[in-house]
């Protein structure tokens, strides 16, 4: 008659063995995912970490919680059924979770302490709750903070119905998303010193040195294939005035605005926008000619002359921008030309047909023709 005590023994060691192999497994994919990981997609690792951390311990559902001031917010949310992850929609009341808001204080706790948390078997009082409560044996939560330069920045919250075939998370599924947790996290603090790097501050626009350095790569390959290549210029109209006027704090919060506007207008995967200081931009726009750069920067000037920013919910700013376009010109390109010399002749003829616009009138655009003097050449 076989021993019931070593069978069993050998199938708590059989299981226990699997889901170590299958934790390993986890956290050597993400790893490898994050190889291919490009700094500035942050939105794709808080997706990846939340999906990695859910199928790690076979939690039925998850949801990533950004902590913001004195409120969280739900950005994320999957369910796992069957081996399969799917989108789990968050209603609207439950996207933000404040002081009164069900859950808060146990989220709150994980903040303050830093520290992770597993509950074995608890009645959920958000929206999973009916889940939870049928069958008699609830849920077990497991909360893991995700700390990004030395600050809770979100929280992995993972949920798993308790059954007879299901057992609540154990401190083995707490170390494994803890890795996981913290090889995120020093990835979430190098993309966020790279993109502060990158970016300018104040419109969070890319900067003028990192605009070059994406343009010089374009520019490469548009010199081997010969294609189109457009830049443009555009400068916020009498921003000196609006300062003059209302104050330095509404000039900041007008170069947000106009940066939000052109972001949201020149939103190609190809188009590259930065601020390149004060109040003025430049765009670059690859496999694009002049005269189609002009038709977006013109849906640019007329949303802006229609769309005013609103200062305290009563006054009202109308920007207006000053564009100038030039493109390459492939019959002046000599071989012994490097990439500087033509993004820096270009950019003489996109600033010469701005100065065009601003001399004539301003809130216009100027395509530059050979017939324009070339204005003094200014530093890069």
């Amino acid at each position: 008659m076989p021993d019931m005590n070593n069978t069993n023994i050998r199938g708590s060691y059989k299981h226990q063995f699997k889901k170590l192999d299958r934790s390993i497994k986890m956290v050597n994919e993400f790893s490898e995912f994050l190889k291919l990981l490009d700094l500035r997609e942050v939105g794709m690792l808080r997706v990846m970490m939340l999906r990695f951390m859910i199928e790690s311990v076979e939690a039925n559902w998850g949801r990533l919680i950004e902590v913001k001031d004195d409120k969280f917010v739900v950005i994320e949310s999957f369910s796992y059924r069957s081996g399969r992850i799917s989108n789990k929609k968050v209603a609207s009341q439950d996207r933000v979770i404040d002081k009164n808001s069900p859950g808060y204080k146990d989220i709150y706790e994980v903040v303050k302490k830093e520290f992770p948390v597993v509950l074995k078997h608890i009645t959920l009082e958000w929206t999973d709750r009916k889940n939870c409560s049928s069958g008699g044996r609830g849920c077990s939560v497991m909360r893991v903070p995700v700390v990004v330069n030395d600050k809770v920045r979100y929280v992995a919250e993972l949920i798993k119905k308790v059954s007879s075939r299901s057992a609540p998370f154990d401190e083995e599924d707490l170390s494994t998303v803890t890795i996981i947790s913290n090889i995120a996290s020093a990835i979430f603090t190098n993309a966020e010193l790279f993109n502060s790097a990158i970016h300018d501050k104040l419109t969070s626009l890319y900067n003028i040195h990192y605009f070059k350095e994406l343009v010089f790569n374009e520019l490469a390959k548009v010199l081997k294939f010969k294609t189109n290549f457009s830049l443009a210029l555009i400068d916020l109209d009498h921003f000196k005035s609006i300062n003059d006027t209302y104050g330095h704090s509404i000039g900041d919060e007008a170069l947000k605005f106009f940066s939000r506007v052109l972001s949201e207008e020149f939103r190609r995967a190809s188009d590259i926008v930065a601020r390149y200081g004060g109040d003025e931009f430049i765009v670059a726009f690859p496999s694009t000619s002049a005269e189609g750069a002009y038709i977006v920067c013109e849906k640019l000037r007329k949303r802006l002359n229609r769309e005013p920013l609103l200062v305290n919910g009563i006054t009202k700013i109308f920007l207006t921008p000053s564009v100038g376009i030039a493109q390459i010109n492939y019959d002046e390109v000599e071989s012994k030309d490097n990439i500087d010399e033509i993004f820096k002749k270009l950019f003489l003829k996109a600033d010469t047909a701005l100065y065009n616009s601003k001399r004539t009138g301003r809130n216009k655009i100027t395509i530059y023709s050979s017939e324009m003097p070339l204005i003094e050449e200014r530093e890069l």
